[in-house]
């Protein structure tokens, strides 16, 4: 049975990866079949006249996503009182930016990310703890960027059709929602705990489950941890500031490939801000839909701000090679490191068995 478990969870992973690639190649697709002169060549061609510079530093900023996730876990981690080296953060971060991208709100990142944590000894509830503020953290950062591009370049918002309007609005509804459930969660253990327990013996009246005690104490001691671990956090300003900083970094490394791409482009330096506060409403807007990473409503929503400010053509070909760099090449080197990982642990367990 637990094989067969296994077996649909991998299968799960697997449908979900081919229909995230299904709509990168329908994205693709779609912001291509905008023109009928625009092709893969053309845009090879672009980025071939690209200062070079500019392109190398977005492609930096671009996987600096995974660095400061990793940073910000890093961090997180030490002073829950579970020290793990840089390279293992890493693979955390990659397994959570990876599988967020293939799956429905990015509902798949988080519980990958665990499983890697839980692989390296450390207790599942210090992980949930370790999880929480990181997504606490990432909202707060991901809203403070946003209300001070929507106040500082407040055209890149006016400008934008009544769809997308409506897109980054929601986005921004969704976002603020997100982070007041999350802090609720932060001081609703009991809640939570009787939440839990209710489904227990749901699942036991519908006899899906057995042993309703085991499972409960089981709940109990997760929430014990994860309880240990958020007041190990509570009051260290300095450990909040410092998680902070790391996601206002992580996502303001992503934002900026846009703008990078435009002035690799040779476009104007004083319409610099108004490209990074466009992508930053992208990125909010996006998250308005259970879509996996956003795809099809970001490269509209981007493509539809840069229209604003450029032709037809310039427009969708930004949109392109930025999207390209700061989400796909992204999600590429993140798939590879967990590939890496993930051999990295299958060869150190099957070298301990061979000691044995």
């Amino acid at each position: 049975m637990l094989l067969n478990l296994g077996n649909m969870k991998k299968n799960k992973q697997i449908l979900w990866a081919l229909v995230a690639f299904l709509l990168a190649l329908l994205s693709v697709g779609a912001v291509l079949s905008q023109s009928r002169e625009l092709t893969i060549s053309d845009l090879v061609s672009t980025l071939k006249g690209y200062e070079p510079f500019w392109v190398i530093l977005a492609i930096v900023c671009g996987i600096g996503y995974i660095a400061m996730e990793a940073c910000a876990l890093w961090y997180l981690l030490r002073s829950c009182g579970f020290p793990r080296s840089y390279f293992q953060t890493l693979e955390y971060a990659s397994a959570d930016i990876y599988c967020a991208a293939i799956t429905p709100s990015a509902t798949g990142g988080q519980p990958v990310c665990a499983w890697f944590m839980k692989r390296d000894g450390i207790p599942m509830g210090y992980i949930t703890a370790v999880l929480a503020m990181y997504l606490i953290m990432h909202t707060f950062a991901t809203l403070t960027i946003g209300f001070i591009c929507l106040f500082a370049s407040p055209g890149a918002f006016l400008d934008t059709s009544i769809l997308s309007k409506f897109l980054i609005i929601l986005g921004y509804l969704t976002v603020t929602a997100l982070g007041i459930l999350f802090l609720f969660l932060l001081r609703g253990q009991d809640r939570i705990f009787r939440v839990g327990c209710r489904i227990i013996d749901w699942l036991v009246k519908k006899r899906l489950v057995k042993r309703p005690d085991y499972w409960k104490k089981k709940l109990k001691g997760t929430l014990d941890d994860y309880s240990a671990g958020i007041n190990m956090m509570h009051g260290k300003y300095r450990v909040l500031l410092l998680t902070f900083l790391f996601n206002l970094l992580q996502r303001a490394s992503q934002t900026v490939v846009s703008t990078l791409m435009y002035l690799a482009g040779g476009g104007a330096v004083r319409q610099a801000g108004r490209i990074f506060a466009t992508q930053i409403f992208t990125s909010i807007g996006s998250m308005c839909l259970p879509v996996p990473g956003g795809m099809g409503v970001s490269d509209y929503l981007l493509y539809d701000g840069l229209r604003a400010l450029m032709d037809k053509e310039a427009a969708l070909k930004l949109e392109l090679l930025s999207r390209t760099t700061s989400f796909y090449l992204c999600v590429a080197v993140s798939l590879l490191i967990v590939i890496i990982g993930y051999i990295r642990r299958k060869t150190f367990y099957f070298s301990l068995r061979l000691k044995k």
